[in-house]
């Protein structure tokens, strides 16, 4: 009887331990990304819109946990992205929201 209950008292310790990893790594967020043109960026919204070499539409969310790298020399903003900047992101899936995590781009001709 008491090897019985060991076993059942092990099993429930294990199930109550995994369960938490089990939750953490759904909510591990996967790393996407892609590369094309700004198509729209809205500094007042916080969004932009990237359009892939394929046509594809991605809009993104930013806040300022992202980070922009100008392809180029010095640090760079959000606001230094211009319609027409060739740019490689990562982004981060949730529900139906794509929140931006990294973008390299290169202004557009005249844009710089």
């Amino acid at each position: 009887m008491r090897s019985i209950l060991l076993s059942l008292l092990a099993f429930v310790f294990s199930f109550v331990m995994a369960f938490p990893v089990t939750a953490q790594e759904k909510e591990k967020k996967k790393v996407e990304k892609a590369s094309g043109d700004v198509g729209l960026l809205d500094l007042e919204k916080n969004y932009m819109i990237l359009v892939t070499k394929e046509g594809k539409l991605i809009t993104l969310e930013f806040d300022k946990k992202t980070k922009p790298t100008l392809l180029k020399e010095g640090k760079a903003k959000i606001s230094d992205i211009g319609l027409g900047s060739s740019a490689s992101i990562e982004y981060t899936e949730k529900g139906d929201k794509n929140t931006l995590a990294n973008i390299e781009f290169t202004p557009a001709k005249g844009g710089e």
